[in-house]
């Protein structure tokens, strides 16, 4: 691919590194790349990304034609990972990785001419809280392809839309506890943010999909019995911006809450493991207060009680939505998306109310605990 035609090279980024540093004497190594095809966006692309165990330097080119693109990451070795991969045609005919003198190179054979600033290279930190490494991702559009807003796909997220204004039958004791509470709700992810990637048979769900879908019925089960709800985001968005770093994202999820001066706050997630076999609810809580942990106890509790689902604890931990709350908070991880039968459970018809039940449940009994 270097011999054809004349390149146009532009360095794009230093990922992660001060301006003021050399680059790394230690090599980086890529070890792992998976690609997706994310048909909601207008034009839909192909995501392709690579887990990195470093920051690395990365540069850029295309040539001529438009027809072949690179990515060339410096000081970085190709790891145990496949030389070739087959993309989606309508915009990739293949990808290879290759290794050459210390540097590692993508080169991406394109079904149709592009530029290079249509294509979109960047760079996601690591983030260990959220147990997500160092990755270099590329997105490339799918040319011709650009949707009306009458024709467009419809998602899961915005089929979950659906259930917007719906009145639930709750009991008494519900709407006694809960009139009057302010109660956020965050759907993790959204938007530009995918969260963990599942797999239905050939199908790819994502976890801001299933999130969404599981708070917008626990919106309307809170409004039915009174209570006041703000939520993060009702649509398939990010919070504070396309492409965000991870602190101001989070941090606008936290200011919708502390804003809103709400009673509590829930964040929605669905968790991923490299062993498919692992699968389980667990509650995240921060000891800001003891009603931190009461709250994750009660609607953790209220989840195995509804659920036929592992139990992996009610678990303190610091994740940044926890820690910059103002009020009692939980994180809930409602499963893996990574374990055949949970997603095939968290993707059905009826399983997003279920669950959202089971969270209404768990505010219903921590409301009433508290009185």
């Amino acid at each position: 691919m270097k011999s054809i035609g004349k390149w146009l090279f532009a360095l794009l980024f230093l990922i992660l590194l001060p301006l003021t540093l050399p680059v790394m004497a230690k090599s980086a190594e890529v070890n792992s790349l998976r690609w997706t095809v994310h048909n909601e966006g207008n034009p839909p692309y192909v995501r392709i990304a690579m887990d990195l165990t470093r920051a690395v330097h990365a540069e850029a080119a295309i040539d001529d034609a438009g027809k072949n693109f690179e990515v060339i990451m410096r000081n970085t070795a190709m790891g145990n990972v496949a030389s070739q991969y087959d993309m989606d045609p309508r915009a990739v005919d293949f990808a290879t990785l290759s290794e050459k003198d210390g540097d590692t190179y993508l080169d991406v054979a394109l079904t149709k001419p592009q530029k290079i600033d249509d294509i979109r290279v960047f760079a996601l930190r690591l983030d260990a809280k959220m147990k997500k490494p160092h990755r270099l991702v590329v997105d490339i559009p799918v040319k011709g392809t650009i949707q009306s807003n009458k024709r467009k796909a419809i998602s899961p997220a915005s089929s979950a839309a659906s259930t917007s204004g719906k009145s639930y039958n709750v009991s008494n004791e519900a709407k006694n506890v809960l009139k009057g509470k302010v109660i956020c709700i965050d759907p993790g992810h959204g938007g530009t943010d995918v969260g963990a990637v599942g797999h239905v048979g050939n199908k790819t769900v994502y976890e801001k999909d299933i999130t969404l879908s599981i708070a917008l019925p626990l919106r309307d089960m809170l409004t039915s019995a009174g209570a006041k709800v703000v939520m993060t985001r009702t649509t398939d968005k990010d919070v504070y911006g396309p492409w965000a770093d991870a602190t101001p994202e989070l941090q606008a999820r936290c200011d919708v809450a502390n804003e809103a001066h709400a009673d509590a706050f829930v964040s929605i997630h669905i968790d991923s493991f490299s062993n498919s076999t692992v699968d389980g609810t667990t509650a995240y809580y921060n000891a800001k207060s003891s009603k931190d942990l009461l709250l994750a106890q009660m609607m953790h509790q209220a989840t195995l009680n509804s659920l036929s689902i592992p139990d992996r604890g009610v678990r303190s931990n610091d994740f940044y939505v926890n820690v910059h709350t103002a009020m009692p908070s939980v994180l809930m991880e409602m499963g893996f998306i990574t374990n055949s039968h949970r997603v095939k459970m968290l993707t059905s018809s009826w399983a997003p109310r279920s669950i959202a039940q089971s969270l209404f449940n768990g505010l219903v009994n921590y409301f009433a605990a508290i009185q």
